[in-house]
């Protein structure tokens, strides 16, 4: 119980490890860089709006997380989502009940013979059972993601999946594309395409790790920009730099951030695990919100946007439909989420310019919408989504055995070496945290 633990990064995955830790009688220490808490689960309040920087929902197979809302004693904030969706083309606005297989079949959208194309699609994804999870891929996982989904499509369907079901879905879930992910990705999504609910936190989904820090000594502005190993097995020294400039010792580090990113602080790594590290993708993010001067009663909740109609808006988000809370009377308030490489392109460009770019093709999609708006907050994430490209699962689980085998007193979490989403943050911090406890409990 005494050993010194410390969790590099305060996001979802970080806190949710300290706090299982803290529970168990350890006293960790995060040390985050930025300001705030929670990485792109973190939320803010702007005058009376509620904006949410990155994520902004939860389905229902977010067990752990929910579990966690309702151990911290938030439970009375998951608020039921409208669950509404559309998708525009061609100037006409496609609405659809997300996982209503009875809105689906009602689709305009789409044709009879893409609606059957789907229907065959759906049935062949569960027929594949146990092999479309993800987290423990087997070998007919490793067969089916050795093509991209793009790949996939256009030999077995044709470019109206592709363009009208398979982008929408890579955009908004794994802020990417179907060529550079692959037909496994995008088989155990529409697994999941039946009927769920969807949630969010009525002030915001940053209530979670703001609840969590409360409970937790998290040291902010306190960028870890060195660590090296004191013998062979640690203890390991911290550098950190931003407020703190000082050096703290630990017998335990967690890692709870991007491999690219531990790369740059923790060189004491194997040719192969640096390889690994190396071979794990990210799609950048940059998010826009805006408060809008009148209600927007008449909108889905999720739009999407398609690239042949627009090259930089990927989707928009009403946040009215996350409850009554995160607007205030009278107003409203829209977030876009910019396609991949519209991300990639405006990541590192001034706010004027990516305003300016959004606000473009917001008039287009609705004419006057930039005269409407209040006020805009930019987001920017570096490190948005893994992106499961052909090969990436099965590296990922090569990666996550050598670290297994090199490594002791280093601990990896996140979602770095597995797929993107809030549980697996949570799924993947609580299990590392229960390992420790069992290692070095009393």
């Amino acid at each position: 119980m005494d050993q010194r633990i410390g969790i590099i990064g305060a996001g979802i995955s970080g806190l949710s490890a300290g706090y299982q830790l803290m529970k168990a009688g350890f006293k960790p220490v995060i040390l985050e860089k930025e300001p705030f808490v929670g990485g792109r689960m973190s939320s803010e309040i702007v005058g009376d709006f509620v904006v949410d920087k990155g994520a902004y929902t939860l389905s229902e197979f977010h067990r752990s997380t929910i579990q966690m809302i309702r151990e911290i004693g938030i439970a009375e904030s998951l608020q039921e989502t409208s669950g509404t969706s559309s998708t525009f083309s061609g100037g006409k606005e496609y609405q659809i009940k997300i996982g209503s297989p009875v809105d689906f079949l009602k689709y305009k959208l789409l044709s009879m013979k893409n609606k059957r194309d789907m229907v065959n699609l759906f049935l062949y994804a569960v027929s594949l059972g146990k092999s479309l999870n993800l987290n423990k891929p087997t070998e007919k996982t490793f067969e089916l993601e050795e093509e991209s989904a793009a790949e996939y499509l256009l030999r077995e369907y044709d470019d109206q999946i592709l363009e009208y079901i398979a982008y929408p879905i890579f955009c908004e879930i794994f802020l990417g594309t179907p060529e550079n992910n692959s037909k496994a990705a995008l088989l155990a999504t529409i697994r999941n395409l039946t009927k769920f609910k969807i949630f969010s936190l009525d002030q915001g989904l940053g209530m979670l790790p703001e609840r969590l820090s409360k409970a937790l000594n998290v040291k902010l502005n306190s960028p870890a920009v060195h660590i090296r190993p004191l013998a062979d097995q640690g203890p390991y020294q911290v550098d950190l730099g931003g407020d703190s400039r000082e050096s703290l010792i630990f017998d335990i580090i967690i890692f709870a951030i991007p491999p690219a990113a531990i790369l740059e602080v923790f060189e004491d790594l194997s040719v192969e695990v640096k390889a690994g590290f190396k071979q794990v993708q990210y799609a950048p993010s940059v998010v826009v919100s805006m408060a809008i001067d009148q209600p927007s009663p008449n909108t889905s909740f999720i739009n999407n946007l398609l690239r042949k109609d627009f090259r930089v808006l990927g989707n928009l988000v009403f946040d009215h439909h996350k409850g009554i809370g995160h607007v205030p009377p009278g107003k409203s308030l829209a977030t876009t989420i910019l396609s991949e490489s519209a991300s990639r392109a405006l990541l590192d460009s001034p706010e004027e310019v990516i305003n300016r770019q959004v606000m473009e093709e917001l008039d287009r999609l609705f004419h006057g919408f930039p005269r409407k708006v209040l006020f805009s907050r930019i987001y920017r994430w570096q490190y948005g989504v893994v992106q499961l490209r052909p090969g990436a699962l099965r590296q990922q689980g090569l990666t996550r055995k050598l670290l297994e085998d090199c490594f002791h007193h280093l601990y990896f979490i996140g979602d770095g070496l597995y797929r993107s989403s809030i549980e697996v943050q949570v799924y993947t911090a609580l299990n590392v945290a229960n390992q420790i406890i069992e290692k070095h409990k009393p």
